[in-house]
């Protein structure tokens, strides 16, 4: 029972987030707000996508120079340079799976 419970207070909670700014902006939002919201997908994806790149993985986590860090700056200039997300996903992964090949 508590289990069906802690799945509906969160479905609630995520209604909520998602809900309200809808209800509450009906129009077009603030010039400042506009500002802040157009950095949020940066600010988030270097968040979710830095720390596997840096950070070993296991219970003693440690600052790391591997091949995912290799591979996320080939990615990285590729998309740079091409600015396609196929093209930046297989040189990544191409590169990745090389380097791990390779025994790095």
């Amino acid at each position: 029972m508590t289990t069906w419970l802690a799945i509906a207070g969160m479905a609630l909670v995520t209604l909520a987030t998602r809900a309200l700014p809808l209800l509450l902006l009906r129009g077009e939002p603030p010039a400042w707000l506009a500002r802040w919201l157009g950095g949020v997908p940066v600010a988030v994806f270097t968040a979710l996508a830095l720390r596997p790149l840096l950070v070993s993985a296991g219970p003693d986590p440690r600052l790391a120079v591997g091949a995912p860090l290799a591979a996320g700056l080939v990615g990285a200039a590729v998309a740079w340079r091409s600015g396609s997300v196929v093209a930046t996903i297989t040189a990544g992964m191409l590169a990745y799976w090389l380097l791990r090949l390779a025994g790095l």
